[in-house]
């Protein structure tokens, strides 16, 4: 009767930890379909339902360092944007920490300490740019496919090559060398991202102001009209098409 009683016991606990296990794969399955849906908000609500049940799975937190982001990069409310930055890094920063091998804990990382870089300051951002770098190649190196990485390393050496004069001084004194980096290997990673993903206009408008740093003007006017002729699905589309239209316009 003793060993009766142990195997019921057990056989519930297992029972048990195998509906946890189905509840949170049932809200990071719900939270990538809202993601795709581009309701950031919910996406953020759902995961931290999910990190309530199971804080240390690696699955909740880079997702959760991805939700702060989203929601950062859709407001224009200076306070908003800055809570979930920080609040996006700190889970980032856990990611990679639990899982350095895979391509989420850099790609979150890079991205996350880059745009904390921005908010904080010329001095901040360029002393940020190498871990950017790093942690973004090494997320290419995992996940060759995903071109949102390639669109990251665009960013960085378009950035970095536009630095004001000033900033340029800035960057000296910080590094004995700074960072090294040119529109050239912006327009190269940009291309890259579009043929990895040919339907994201935000690689088309960044590929046209970048042929437009390098005198490109025909290259440029290509550019925005491809971000233009792309099928808008989202506010941040339309938002996108929108400057490509002003830009093009402006040629």
């Amino acid at each position: 009767m003793k060993t009766y009683r142990i195997i019921i016991l057990i056989s519930v606990l297992l029972f048990g930890a195998t509906v946890f296990a189905q509840d949170v794969d049932s809200l990071i399955s719900k939270a990538d379909t809202l993601h795709e849906q581009e309701k950031y908000d919910k996406v953020y609500d759902v995961m931290k339902q999910a990190e309530a049940k199971a804080p240390e799975d690696f699955e909740v937190v880079w997702r959760l360092a991805r939700a702060n982001f989203d929601i950062s990069d859709n407001t224009t409310d200076e306070d908003v944007i800055s809570e979930h930055l920080y609040e996006g890094f700190s889970y980032a920063e856990k990611a990679l920490e639990m899982n350095p091998n895979r391509a989420e804990s850099h790609k979150w990382y890079g991205i996350l300490i880059g745009r904390v870089g921005e908010i904080e300051g010329t001095k901040q951002k360029i002393k940020n740019s190498y871990k950017v770098a790093e942690h973004t190649k090494k997320a290419i190196e995992l996940d060759p496919e995903d071109a949102a990485n390639y669109h990251v390393m665009g960013r960085w050496h378009f950035t970095l090559a536009d630095l004001s004069w000033v900033e340029r001084q800035v960057a000296s004194v910080i590094y004995a060398k700074p960072p090294q980096a040119s529109f050239e290997e912006a327009r190269n990673y940009f291309q890259t991202a579009i043929d990895k993903d040919p339907e994201d206009i935000r690689n088309y408008v960044w590929l046209g102001k970048t042929m437009e740093a390098l005198d490109n003007e025909s290259g440029a006017r290509k550019a925005y009209q491809d971000a233009l002729d792309q099928p808008a699905t989202s506010d941040s589309d339309r938002k996108l098409q929108k400057e490509a239209r002003e830009l093009l316009d402006d040629l």
